[in-house]
Parts: C-alpha cells; structure tokens; sequence
C-alpha cells in the first residue's frame, strides 16, 4: 500500500515512516523543509520517498496523491505551540485548520481510503471537568493551537461521510529523537547531570505521558483498523511532576535534589487520557512509564537502575 505521511520529519511523522517502512510499506513522506536528519536513514530504503511541498497548496497535494496512487493518508503536519511564541490564532488556522481541508479534500478527489488526522489533547477544557478525559469531554480548547485542531476535526467529520476518517487526540509523547524539551527530557538532561530538577508551582500537577513507539503503535493500528471514529492515544495514566522527577532519579541513580519555584506552571491541574475506547476498538496497550523510561534512556548510554 502507497501511504502519505505529512510531517514526516518532525519528531512523530519521523518513527512513523521508519515503522511503516519496516512494515513494508511503500512510504511517501512529504517535508516542508526538505531537512532529512531525522530520516537521514530512511533515503537508501526502496520502500522511502521524499517529497518536499507544503501541505497548503491544494494543487500540489491533488497531484501527489494522485500521481503517487497514495490510498492511505497520515496527517500529522501542524503549526505547533513552541514553533509560534506570538500565539497568532491566524497562522495556526492557516496551517492547522484550511491545510487540513486542503488534504482532506484531495484525499477525497482522488478516493484515499483512509485518512488519519493527528489532533491532541489541547481540545479538551482546561482543567477538564473529570477526570479520566474519554472521546466524549466537552471540547473546549484555551489555545489558539487547540482551536486550530478542533477545526480540523470539524473538518474530518464533513469528509468522514465519505470516506473512512480516524481522528486521533494524542497525549504527550517522549522517546529517542526529542527536540523540544519537555518535562521528560528536561528532568533526564537535569538528573544525568546531578544538577537540582527545577519544578515549576508545588509539583501536584499531572499529566500524561506515553511512548513514542507506543504512539506509533497506536496510530499504526488504527491505519490497519477500519473502524472510523475519534480514539485518545495516550498512556491512560496520570503521573505528578514531583513523581515523574523523583522515578527519573531512582532510574538513573542521579544525586540530585528536587528544587520547587515559585514560577507558575502552565497546566496546574490535574490530567490523563482515558484510551478504554483505543484499547477495545484498536486493540491499543501502551507500555508502563517506567519501561518506557528505561528504553528511552538507553539513548543516553547510561546505565540505569532495574
């Protein structure tokens, strides 16, 4: 099967097209940079082709699909929070919303069979109003970003009478290949070094965090699936900032010491996916935070407490 990944070179869409073409599919990983470092290992595999455009031009993408005869499409191109400081509610629309259409549509024209849609968790309320947050929370983003990406579920609900549409609301992924420090990756850097794990406001705050292979996984299945619908990708498990920065500790056998700051943190409340649907429907199992942890830490060459 000739498969479309948008995206492809971000820190997802990047061990997306390495699973898929271990998989053997026939992988077309469109990039707006054209940058290859991510997939640098990916250019010699037959199954692996590059494409450099720009999910907006709506003349490119019918051609691509068509011309590449794509019956499976992964979107997971996106203006993301830290690419835009400005919070500019346009160009995330421009990106994330009217790019979304723009590849449904030529999805549609060219009869795609399946079209996956990456959103996130940023749709739900802040705080959420319970707790776990299923498929059925109030979708009530507090972002610009978060708008953007109910507008693009909006839009794959128009085109799910169609043709089969998934939409996939990920938690926040950690793994090999990070660029962006989140909490995960800071506190590893931090306890590597014995430096003090800063945590921002009284540590309570809780959050989901899943594996990126699992995440792959999880959206693999979910392309292999022809169950439609709109599925949580996440852990299914909540974790403090003071617990994850403590098991982060014990795991590297760091010396050191949790330091609390005043800084307020920019989610303080509690929250973790419900993935009851993904795991029935997909067959979804995302490992323990732990295991996880240790896999992820054998990108550091250290040794690390069992």
């Amino acid at each position: 099967m000739n498969i479309l990944v948008t995206g492809a070179t971000g820190f997802i869409g990047s061990h997306q097209c390495k699973e898929l073409v271990q998989r053997g599919y026939q992988v077309f990983a469109l990039s707006r940079s054209g940058r290859t470092g991510s997939i640098e290992s990916l250019l010699s595999q037959k199954e692996f082709h590059l494409l450099v455009g720009d999910i907006r031009d709506a003349d490119m993408m019918r051609n691509v699909i068509r011309d590449n005869a794509i019956k499976a499409i992964l979107h997971l191109a996106a203006l993301l929070p830290k690419s835009n400081k400005q919070n500019d509610p346009f160009l995330y629309f421009d990106t994330n919303a009217r790019g979304t259409v723009i590849m449904l549509d030529a999805a549609y024209q060219n009869r795609v069979e399946k079209f996956i849609y990456a959103s996130t968790l940023s749709v739900y309320s802040e705080p959420p109003e319970y707790l776990p947050v299923d498929e059925s929370h109030p979708a009530q983003p507090a972002t610009a970003y978060g708008v953007s990406k109910v507008e693009g579920e909006l839009y794959c609900n128009l085109y799910a009478k169609a043709m089969n549409v998934a939409v996939l609301r990920y938690s926040g992924a950690y793994g090999q290949g990070e660029r962006e420090s989140n909490a995960v990756l800071t506190f590893i850097k931090q306890a590597l070094a014995n430096k003090p794990i800063t945590i921002h406001g009284d540590g309570n705050q809780t959050s989901d965090f899943v594996y990126i292979d699992d995440m792959v996984q999880g959206t693999l299945l979910a392309l292999e699936n022809s169950q439609p619908g709109v599925y949580n990708i996440g852990s299914g498990r909540e974790i403090s900032v003071i617990d994850l920065a403590e098991r982060i500790i014990s795991i590297t056998n760091s010396k050191s010491e949790l330091v609390l700051t005043d800084k307020n943190t920019e989610r303080p409340f509690r929250f973790f996916l419900d993935i009851a649907k993904a795991q029935k429907v997909l067959g979804y199992s995302p490992r323990p935070l732990d295991e996880g942890l240790h896999t992820y830490l054998k990108e550091f060459n250290v040794e690390v407490e069992k």
